[in-house]
């Protein structure tokens, strides 16, 4: 875990992500492939809070605009993942690898990093 929260540190430059009674979940050995129609992945006023925990100048339109890249980039190359199907460790790694397959540049990678992480935390804390 430290070495995750390092690496994390390293990689985002930001305070330590996301790291709730929820984060050492294990990831689903199928995740969960979602349709962009399921309107609960896109960020919400709520969301607001559990961002500015860790990012304490995220707004609501940095959320939005991390969902608008995830939604696009990733979709090029396979169906978008549901942000709870990946322990924190897991997106760290998926993040940095991914990132860039996807080309995104150190402000998208920092967006959809905080997006998802925000949307993960937000999903496993409502239960569904």
């Amino acid at each position: 875990m430290l070495g995750s929260i390092a690496m994390v540190a390293v990689c985002c430059k930001t305070t330590h992500p996301v790291a709730t009674a929820k984060s050492s979940a294990t990831s689903s050995l199928t995740p969960t492939p979602y349709s962009p129609a399921e309107s609960y992945l896109t960020p919400v006023p709520s969301d607001l809070g559990i961002a500015q925990k860790y990012w304490p100048a995220t707004t609501l339109d940095n959320l939005q605009q991390g969902y608008s890249i995830y939604e696009d980039k990733c979709t090029d190359c396979h169906e978008m993942k549901m942000p709870q199907d990946f322990t924190l460790e897991a997106w760290t790694a998926i993040m940095h690898k991914m990132a860039r397959k996807a080309k995104l540049d150190s402000n998208q990678y920092q967006l959809v990093f905080q997006y998802t992480l925000t949307r993960r935390e937000a999903i496993l804390s409502s239960g569904k």
